[in-house]
């Protein structure tokens, strides 16, 4: 079973919430430990809606250029909600599944902030041999801040952690391994707090279609030594905010954001990619992008953007 004893559990009471009741993952998962930590309950029926409770505690390296809560933050706890009520509701709450996001949408419907604690829920749709479908809600104070649904695959977790044990040396290799950024591309030296705590990004406009980079680490990984779901989001949101940004002069902040999961990436070498905006009004912009890793497509998202003028 998890064990939270090795994390320090903050005091959410002034919020309602009792931590000591809920649980986190093991084993670790480096790129949820690196956000969260994220906490979570599951209550005796774990296929009914909303028996699935998580909780992620809000603090300023969540933060993106606004000072609220990052959009790669709330797409991190949805695709971990997804994961886990899909997950769940697959192997009847034994942990006995392991979750792997094939797809998932997420409508930003309010601003959240920094402090308040974020809560999710969900309802497991339905579960097939190899695949579990699912949608929720996060919520903050009581108030929907974003929604979400989303499809998993779902696999033994024996053959998942498994297949981790296999690649286990080439993960800890990376460590050492040089990732030489392409010629032409600058730092980003004014992302916000969230995506500085992640890593460096690289950026080149080539008129009106933007290009990042980012080096990989192992911090980026999810529990089976892969790039996890929510940090390629996380990139992908980074992206498409400072691709808008460059090419329209305005202030962006992202209404809806989908992606398809194409395959796997390792912490080895940068990912890339290339955000388009194949239309776009005084207030509103479209987006899309692949993301890429030695040519490789991992994640293809798009996403749609409300336009502000600078402050």
């Amino acid at each position: 079973m998890p064990d939270t004893a090795t994390y320090t559990v903050p005091d959410l009471a002034s919020w309602g919430l009792d931590l000591s009741r809920y649980s986190v993952f093991v084993p670790p998962d480096p790129f949820e430990d690196r956000v969260g930590p994220f906490f979570f309950h599951i209550g005796a029926d774990a296929r009914a809606a909303d028996a699935v409770h998580c909780v992620l505690p809000t603090h300023a390296a969540h933060a993106n250029y606004a000072g609220g809560v990052h959009g790669g933050v709330l797409l991190t706890l949805a695709d971990y909600a997804l994961c886990l009520v899909a997950g769940r509701a697959a192997d009847g709450g034994t942990n006995s599944s392991f979750a792997l996001t094939v797809s998932i949408a997420c409508e930003f419907v309010d601003a959240a902030k920094i402090g308040p604690p974020l809560e999710a829920r969900g309802e497991p749709l339905q579960v097939t041999g190899r695949l579990a479908f699912a949608r929720g809600r996060i919520t903050q104070e009581g108030r929907t801040v974003a929604l979400w649904s989303g499809v998993c695959r779902h696999v033994a977790r024996a053959k998942a952690m498994a297949r981790k044990d296999e690649n286990a040396p080439r993960h800890i290799e990376a460590k050492s391994v040089e990732q030489v950024m392409p010629a032409g591309f600058e730092l980003f030296d004014k992302a916000s707090a969230y995506s500085r705590g992640i890593g460096p990004v690289y950026v080149r406009q080539d008129g009106d279609d933007v290009s990042l980079v980012q080096p990989t680490s192992l911090h980026m990984c999810n529990s089976g030594g892969a790039l996890h779901g929510g940090y390629m989001m996380s990139f992908a949101d980074t992206a498409i905010t400072r691709a808008a940004s460059l090419i329209t002069g305005m202030a962006p902040s992202t209404v809806s954001f989908a992606a398809e999961f194409l395959s796997a990436g390792d912490p080895t070498t940068p990912i890339t990619t290339r955000v388009e905006i194949p239309r776009r009004g005084k207030s509103i912009a479209f987006l899309r992008g692949l993301l890429e890793q030695n040519g490789r497509a991992l994640l293809s998202y798009s996403a749609t953007m409300l336009l502000r003028p600078r402050s």
